[in-house]
């Protein structure tokens, strides 16, 4: 991006969240304009496009649209050379000056080059009104176009001639914008189907590498991915990644959307380090090519902080949501859906780490944005509703936890219906509140809900319902019903090592979970063998400083202590109590629990001696 197109964003950010009322001209191209609507799309700036509303400029039009809004600032307009083509349109434009300014609002007019050089001659009452005029070049990415061309032997070989090339074009379009809603609805096979179709024919016109193309591959990928399918979704990227670094070069925004979607792919995989290598890549691009105030390169910011914050690395995490946080604020202004997701990101990361009052501040600061721009039944509130409950949850209110999650829950069988994966999860989240109070007979209800929602629309072979049969078995080993919960923690395992492979932290977790059923019934050898796997696997793809390696040092020191080993039982409860105090701090609920077992072994262990002094020389090492 070049350092006009920055100050650009910079200034729309200035606009949207300081300026009490004018009027503004924002001068961009038809590219560089759909970009804009879509970065200030969901924030606090209503927008008005003359694409999807044909027709001349009328302020009536404009006055109804505004006075319908009574509660917003801003008002962008965009694509304002359609609306004065005429010498009739400008005249009324320029006429409509005070009445515009009368209405005390911020507008900013979007308009195209040859459309502002319109302006200047035939509205200069209102031009010389403006208060702030604003260029932003078209973009350049050093290919003179953005799709290649299809040549008469390609349309000769689909068939269907000129016009029917046209017409079975639209038709795959239609195809595509009809997947994303089967999509939407989780109707994954339908949206596949439909895309497959689509990809049929914009491959006969279009040809195998056409950049068409490349987009509906990516939204197959995602079909695939959100049904487990991960090694033909990557298969997709893979493609879709080298035929860009081929038609577009490797310094191109729509190159780096692809190492950021191959990324996401490893890091579902569990495979931390190439996401990350990945991320990092897409990150130089969009520093490179938009620079650092652009709302894309705020994206790249959280999705590089999302895989540190996965491997346990809480300090480079908050630092980049940070930066995407600053970036978002300033450009998209306080009120947008993505400054909203910046502070629920940055939220997360100080729950993690147990700062929950950091967290709980600015979840509810996420939630009055969402609620303030999207309105009160929208799915992302739902979200917010969520993630202030497990910080209250995480806090043992658990009152205050189960009324937001009741209020996740209705919307999101409101919006989707009882059959859809979200109303699923939310059946979930309220079960867990339900067994933290020892309600287990409404948790297991729910949880069957939930697991039967997944079954359907998921199968039984995803990781997602594998994780449902985890959660029902859970319940069962707390009212002490150990076959049954192995049974399903067994399946579990066995659906997620089939779709993830043996190197994943959720196969780690099943074996953990395994190891604590057999840990229960007394069955310690086979208890250790599967704690052992589990730590296996979390030294390997999380590292030694992690939580959930912690986690299962703990488990391994309780199956010792049960055997009477207490020497090697102290050795590793020790090393669990070192990580959980160096990220969560003394005070947090888990380190008090880890510390009282380290307790308990060393007492076993030495019961003449003085932990905390053995403590200190320890930790010394």
């Amino acid at each position: 991006m070049s350092r006009s197109e920055q100050e650009g964003y910079r200034t729309l950010g200035w606009i949207i969240n300081r300026s009490e009322q004018g009027l503004f001209l924002v001068v961009a191209d038809e590219v560089v304009q759909e970009e804009i609507v879509r970065v200030y799309r969901h924030g606090a700036v209503e927008i008005y496009d003359h694409k999807r509303h044909p027709g001349a400029y009328s302020f009536q039009v404009l006055q109804e649209w505004v006075t319908g809004c009574p509660e917003a600032k801003a008002f962008m307009i965009a694509n304002l050379q359609l609306a004065v083509q005429t010498e009739e349109s400008l005249r009324r434009l320029n006429f409509s000056r005070d009445m515009l300014e009368g209405l005390g609002k911020n507008f900013i007019f979007l308009i195209t080059p040859q459309g502002d050089d319109r302006l200047a001659v035939g509205a200069y009452d209102l031009y010389s009104f403006v208060k702030l005029r604003v260029r932003f070049p078209g973009y350049r990415y050093g290919k003179e176009e953005r799709l290649p061309g299809v040549s008469d032997q390609q349309i000769e070989e689909s068939g269907w001639g000129s016009e029917g090339s046209k017409q079975k074009l639209a038709e795959a379009y239609d195809l595509v914008e009809q997947a994303a809603e089967e999509k939407d609805k989780t109707h994954y096979h339908e949206s596949e189907k439909l895309l497959l179709r689509a990809r049929d024919i914009m491959e006969k016109i279009l040809g195998p590498e056409h950049l068409e193309l490349v987009k509906t591959d990516d939204d197959l990928a995602c079909v695939y991915e959100r049904q487990g399918r991960y090694e033909e979704a990557e298969t997709l990227c893979e493609r879709s990644l080298q035929i860009r670094k081929r038609v577009l070069g490797e310094d191109h925004p729509d190159t780096a959307s692809s190492y950021n979607d191959l990324a996401y792919l490893y890091s579902r995989q569990g495979e931390y380090q190439k996401a990350e290598e990945l991320y990092k890549r897409s990150l130089q691009i969009s520093e490179k090519v938009l620079g650092e105030d652009h709302p894309d390169t705020a994206t790249s910011y959280n999705n590089l902080a999302g895989v540190y914050e996965s491997q346990g690395k809480y300090q480079k995490a908050e630092e980049l949501y940070k930066k995407g946080l600053q970036i978002r604020a300033r450009v998209l202004g306080e009120d947008h859906s993505a400054t909203a997701t910046s502070y629920n990101d940055l939220a997360y990361v100080y729950s993690s780490q147990g700062k929950y009052q950091k967290a709980e501040e600015l979840y509810k600061k996420s939630l009055r944005i969402s609620e303030k721009v999207l309105g009160g039944d929208h799915p992302s509130i739902a979200m917010s509703y969520n993630d202030l409950a497990y910080v209250y949850s995480s806090q043992g209110k658990y009152q205050k936890a189960e009324e937001l999650y009741k209020k996740s829950l209705r919307i999101n069988e409101k919006v989707f219906g009882e059959d859809h994966l979200n109303t699923a999860m939310s059946y979930n989240d309220l079960a867990g509140i339900y067994e933290r109070q020892e309600e287990c007979q409404k948790a297991e209800k729910l949880y069957k809900k939930s697991l039967q929602i997944r079954e359907r629309v998921l199968g039984e072979d995803h990781p997602s319902t594998a994780t449902g049969y985890n959660d029902l078995a859970h319940v069962y080993s707390s009212r002490g019903e150990y076959q049954k919960a192995g049974g399903l923690y067994e399946k579990s395992l066995r659906i997620i090592k089939d779709a993830l492979g043996e190197d994943h932290p959720f196969t780690a977790a099943s074996y953990s979970d395994l190891a604590g059923v057999y840990k229960s019934l007394g069955k310690y050898q086979k208890a250790e063998e599967l704690y052992k796997k589990s730590l296996q696997i979390r030294e390997k793809v999380l590292g030694e400083d992690h939580l959930d390696t912690a986690t299962s040092y703990n488990g391994l020191a309780e199956v010792y202590f049960q055997q009477s080993k207490y020497d090697i039982a102290l050795s590793y409860s020790f090393k669990a109590y070192k990580i959980f105090i160096n990220i969560l701090g003394l005070e947090h609920p888990h380190t008090q629990i880890i510390f009282k077992n380290l307790e308990k072994t060393y007492s076993k262990w030495d019961p003449q001696g003085d932990l905390n002094l053995w403590l200190k020389e320890k930790m010394k090492g």
